[in-house]
């Protein structure tokens, strides 16, 4: 029995002594060959595809099953750098080796360099340096066996991995046809308990959690040349496929001192759902990607969100709640905020896009809380808001507007993306107009500003109601109703806008640059209404101004003065208020086609005619018509029965305006009322002596010579003036009939003393008459007309023009 037990000793010790001999020899071998002949294969491998592989120092742990490289280098054939990589290590699990799993206990990369730029050679289409490397890779690798076995069994190799970590790293964007190069530094990943299969042992998926600190990042997005900036970025969250045929991942992205989570789930019909929550993410970062022509900034603002994410092949779905909590937009350097508000709520959304259907966005209610909108005009003219947004068609150059070539307007095309808001809901906001433009400069605000706004729609035919209402430099109110439709809404509109009690020194600033006047006092009472149908607009603009009081003219005033004395003198009533209504018609897609223009247009007519041609003015106020003026007939103290009936109503208007009163100049042409006055001379004397008598203020009619009467009174006529010798000679020696009748009429008519003093009478006469038409109903007016002398002028086509002047008393 000893000698057995001696034996087994003896082959105990010649058996470890052989182990420690193999392992000594398996440990020589790992640490002085196998590296060495692994780091001559990689360069070897590296030249045979190519590129550039080595590494500065490799080392094996076989017990613990570890591997160490440093300094591992990938370049191209330009020597253009891949990877740097300063220490890579894996270590594989002993316990899950046994198993038959591809095992690794841990998986860390220390300081990796990623260079990733797009190759442009010529003749070649554009890709990755690492799609290129990955193509020279499967290369070089053998051709599959057709003998093997599906690779089925392949894909049931279970992969684990208890820890993946990357540190220090770095990677290197560089794409020449976008002008794209970033570096992003430093980068940190975390990875941890990843797996191909599921909790039960079915491979089918991966799961895992997972960590990304990407630290500060600034780059600039490819097309638009824009950058964005984070002051911190890290992504954490976890893959699984707890339920069969989806796959899971919670996604948690930390923006500075915002939170996006986000649950994904993509599904066996590769279908993808997701819900998103969006927790005080700052806009900060984001405004600079407005297409705006100067920097803008946010000194506030917050983005919190509710989503819910449905992709299905070319379809996608988005619904929820999104929050803009404390929004500030401003141009940079300027101090003001172009535009924030509180709080804008868009409650229940909805967007749909197909390759079929093309795309819809609908909301149920958009509610924003006290908005503040900055509008200002600068000197040349131009809004901020083109100035800052508008195209490059359209902007300006070096503050100088760019001239563009006429073209043709398309007509309006059906847009295949459709929205609607059933109700958009404004409270509490503020806006500040002001027009650098105007010395002094002009400065209005409209507070307590609230609006609502009904069914907004794009689609065809559809109209929103609108109902908006505010406070008006401070005093003053503003109230809007009516309906617009938002697919063209210049072309289709009915609005009525009503303006109460606004303080008229407020526009003091408008007055004085366009009239050269100062108004101290006064309020402003504007109702307007625009109904445009298809694109032709019917606009009524009531202007209602009450007890206006000028001050002094503005001094060297280079424009065109407009006669505002007399205006009001003129239009104000005994309760010193101005009622005037200008009426504009117009298309609105003709190109020089302005509401803003036409209406002051109009103004500028009436006040100007108030001095120029005061009747013109008025028939215009009073909706007469009548742009040609009260007009007597050629050779007679004659007004038509219209102009009658104008200078009666004008009479009934001056006995409103106590303040105003007229001179009447009566007015003559030289040498068309010469002739014409002979003529009604004539004329008259015929109609007598044929028995017809013509009353008062009636125009000579013309005269039928063909008539028997008619050519007794031409016979009596003829002898008055002409004498009776004459016409027994014309009797006789002239052929009876209708020539005869027109020579003694041609004779009669140049017979007729007709000098300077008759064509002033004949002035005088129409003065007369018109001043008798208009204080006919009202007596009292005789303090406040007055007739002037009589002046020549040249007679229009409509008559003899009567002149007036307007004064003041």
């Amino acid at each position: 029995m000893a000698l057995i037990m001696a034996l087994i000793r003896l082959w105990g010790f010649r058996i470890a002594g052989t182990l420690c001999v193999l392992a000594f020899l398996f440990w020589s071998a790992c640490y002085l060959f196998v590296p060495t002949a692994l780091k001559n294969a990689v360069e070897e491998y590296g030249q045979k595809i190519g590129y550039e592989i080595s590494y500065r120092d490799l080392s094996l742990s076989p017990l613990r099953l570890r591997i160490e490289v440093d300094g591992l280098h990938i370049a191209d054939a330009r020597h253009q750098q891949l990877l740097d990589l300063e220490k890579f290590v894996v270590m594989l699990k002993w316990s899950r080796l046994v198993r038959g799993e591809l095992g690794f206990d841990e998986v860390f990369l220390d300081q990796p360099q990623w260079h990733l730029e797009k190759l442009t050679a010529k003749g070649e289409v554009p890709q990755w340096n690492w799609q290129a490397f990955i193509s020279a890779v499967n290369q070089s690798l053998p051709p599959p066996d057709a003998s093997e076995p599906n690779s089925k069994l392949k894909s049931k190799l279970k992969i684990s991995v208890d820890e993946f970590r990357v540190s220090n790293a770095s990677l290197t964007l560089i794409d020449s046809l976008t002008q794209l190069n970033e570096k992003f530094k430093p980068l940190s990943i975390e990875l941890l308990d990843i797996a191909n299969y599921d909790r039960h042992g079915d491979v089918n998926g991966v799961r895992g959690q997972y960590g990304l600190n990407l630290g500060a990042l600034q780059f600039t997005l490819p097309y638009l040349n824009k950058k964005i900036a984070f002051k911190r970025v890290a992504i954490q969250g976890s893959l699984d496929n707890s339920v069969a045929e989806t796959m899971g991942a919670q996604i948690d992205l930390e923006i500075d001192d915002g939170l996006i989570q986000s649950r994904w789930d993509l599904k066996g019909d590769q279908s993808i759902s997701g819900k998103v929550r969006v927790q005080n993410v700052s806009i900060a970062p984001f405004i600079h990607l407005l297409p705006a022509n100067k920097a803008l900034q946010s000194r506030g603002g917050v983005i919190q969100a509710e989503l819910l994410v449905e992709l299905k092949g070319p379809q996608t779905q988005v619904s929820g709640d999104l929050h803009l909590l404390d929004v500030d937009i401003g141009e940079s350097g300027q101090k003001q905020a172009l535009i924030s508000w509180k709080a804008g709520d868009i409650h229940r959304f909805s967007y749909q896009s197909s390759q079929s259907g093309g795309s819809s966005f609908t909301v149920d209610e958009l509610l924003v809380s006290q908005p503040i909108l900055r509008f200002e005009i600068d000197e040349k003219g131009f809004s901020n808001f083109r100035r800052l947004f508008a195209s490059s068609e359209g902007a300006q150059l070096d503050g100088e507007a760019v001239a563009q070539p006429a073209v043709e307007k398309a007509a309006p095309q059906k847009s295949a993306f459709q929205y609607r808001v059933n109700t958009i809901k404004l409270s509490d906001g503020e806006m500040a107009f002001a027009s650098l433009a105007m010395r002094p400069n002009l400065e209005v605000d409209v507070r307590r500003f609230k609006a609502t706004l009904s069914g907004v729609s794009n689609a065809a035919g559809a109209s929103a109601a609108i109902d908006v209402d505010g406070i008006v430099a401070r005093s003053g109110s503003m109230r809007m109703k009516g309906q617009v439709s938002f697919d063209d809404p210049r072309r289709n509109n009915d609005v009525t806008l009503s303006f109460k009690n606004l303080p008229l020194n407020a526009f003091n600033p408008a007055v004085m640059t366009f009239a050269g006047h100062q108004i101290t006092a006064g309020r402003l009472n504007l109702n307007l209404h625009y109904q445009a149908k298809e694109g032709e607009l019917n606009g009524s603009n009531q202007i209602v101004i009450k007890k206006v009081e000028l001050g002094e003219e503005v001094a060297d005033f280079q424009g065109k003065k407009l006669p505002l004395g007399l205006a009001i003198a003129l239009l104000e009533d005994s309760d010193d208020t101005i009622d005037l209504t200008i009426n504009i018609a117009g298309n609105v897609d003709s190109p020089e086609f302005s509401a803003s223009g036409l209406v002051w247009q109009a103004i500028t007519n009436v006040l100007s005619n108030v001095a120029s041609a005061p009747f013109r003015a008025l028939a215009a106020l009073l909706g007469m018509g009548a742009d040609q003026g009260i007009n007597a007939l050629l050779g007679q103290a004659v007004y038509l029965p219209e102009d009658q009936d104008r200078l009666e109503r004008f009479g009934d208007f001056l006995v409103k305006k106590p303040h105003a009163s007229l001179e009447l100049a009566g007015t003559y042409d030289p040498q068309q009322d010469k002739t014409a006055l002979a003529q009604a001379i004539a004329n008259t004397a015929i109609l007598k002596g044929a028995g017809i008598t013509i009353a008062l203020n009636e125009a000579v009619p013309t005269l039928n010579l063909a008539d028997p009467k008619t050519q007794a009174g031409l016979r009596s006529a003829y002898a008055q003036y002409v004498g009776r010798i004459t016409l027994g000679q014309r009797l006789l020696t002239l052929p009876e009939g209708e020539t005869r009748n027109e020579r003694l009429h041609a004779e009669l008519i140049a017979s007729v003393p007709v000098g300077d003093l008759e064509l002033k009478a004949l002035a005088g006469k129409r003065a007369k008459l018109a001043l008798d038409l208009m204080v006919k109903n009202n007596p009292g007016l005789r303090d406040q007309i007055s007739l002037g002398e009589v002046r020549a002028i040249d007679a229009k086509k409509e008559g003899v023009p009567l002149e007036v002047e307007v004064r003041i008393k």
